[in-house]
């Protein structure tokens, strides 16, 4: 039996996907009233069109994208203390899930905390900084996130990096691999947000 679900780099094939996933995404947004930053959200996977190489993954099942991500392991995102910024974590930069994948974020997060409890020097945190009130309580609530508190209008959340014995029978990926090396994004698209 085969993992139902694949992790790995998204590359230019991949490009008329994620379009589709973020399209998805849009019309939730705007079902649900909220604002959503096409310009910028489109700006992060033009790469792929163009033959870059963004530092993007995915989560497909079956070979539909059902969600696509960044980590940034130079920063803990935006509203860590000095001591918090010493600590070795890696920063969700972004995470897009299909609205109609109810379990997605939660998968991502999992395989991301084995991911990383198996590199050679392991981070100590995952970490991610959430302008939105709802989705800090849907990460936390659902997706199994520690809110360690608020700064200003920021929810800063954490996860331990922990092996996760038998995921391997749900999600199928690449064995052990460091971080990312760091974001190639042009400053303008820099966020300060989370998705």
């Amino acid at each position: 039996m085969t993992a139902p679900y694949c992790v790995r780099p998204l590359a230019p094939d991949d490009f008329p996907q994620a379009s589709r996933l973020l399209a998805r995404r849009w019309s939730r947004e705007a079902d649900c009233g909220r604002p959503a930053d096409h310009e910028r959200d489109y700006a992060l996977i033009l790469p792929l069109r163009t033959g870059g190489h963004p530092q993007l993954d995915g989560l497909f099942e079956d070979e539909r994208l059902v969600a696509m991500w960044e980590v940034d392991p130079t920063s803990p995102g935006p509203g860590w203390s000095t001591s918090e910024r010493r600590e070795r974590s890696v920063c969700l930069f972004l995470l897009y899930t299909d609205p109609a994948h109810r379990h997605a974020g939660r998968l991502v997060s999992l395989w991301l905390t084995d991911h990383f409890a198996r590199a050679p020097r392991p981070p100590v945190w995952l970490r991610c900084s959430i302008p939105d009130d709802r989705l800090a309580a849907h990460i936390t609530g659902t997706w199994g996130w520690q809110k360690v508190r608020q700064e200003g209008d920021r929810h800063l959340l954490q996860l331990p990096p922990q092996l996760k014995l038998h995921l391997d029978l749900l999600i199928a990926g690449p064995p052990v691999c460091a971080a990312p090396g760091g974001s190639i994004r042009p400053p303008a698209l820099a966020r300060t947000d989370h998705s």
